[in-house]
């Protein structure tokens, strides 16, 4: 099946190789992995060959989305055992306590980043307004009696 064939085609006498197998023992060899990704049979064999390239991408986009997401769960875990860590010293102080988990998840859109940053920003305002605030509320009573 691999014999080289014995017509040289045009291309500087380069002689090429019948190919290793037919298509159909590559669609049956595939044909398994297809299935797996949820492909019925009527569909690999029967209808739009070009289904196999949107089940393909899909698979990809799947492994994509479970890396990620297992990714994700280790920083979760990482944070947390960091969080945590001063408890696990050998010599640790008595009394040492935890830094607190989290209070909120992890930003991971560009829309949620924005929010949580927006947040951030706004809790910062309200907390040098209440400075301010009661500032002018100290300085105004000096001047209400005069």
């Amino acid at each position: 099946m691999s014999d080289p064939l014995s017509s040289t085609e045009g291309s500087g006498g380069v002689t090429a190789t019948a190919p290793l197998h037919s298509y159909g023992e590559k669609f049956e060899e595939l044909f398994p992995y297809y299935l797996s990704l949820g492909m019925t049979e009527e569909q690999y064999w029967d209808k739009d060959c070009r289904l196999v390239i949107f089940y393909r991408k899909a698979e990809e986009l799947r492994t994509s989305r479970k890396n990620q997401e297992m990714w994700l769960q280790g920083a979760y875990f990482y944070e947390a055992l960091s969080r945590v860590s001063p408890l696990l010293h050998a010599f640790a102080k008595k009394g040492t306590k935890p830094a607190p988990y989290l209070s909120e998840p992890f930003a991971i859109t560009e829309k949620q980043a924005e929010y949580q940053q927006e947040e951030k920003d706004k809790k910062i305002y309200d907390k040098g307004k209440a400075l301010i605030e009661g500032f002018m509320a100290k300085h105004n009573k000096k001047f209400e009696g005069k």
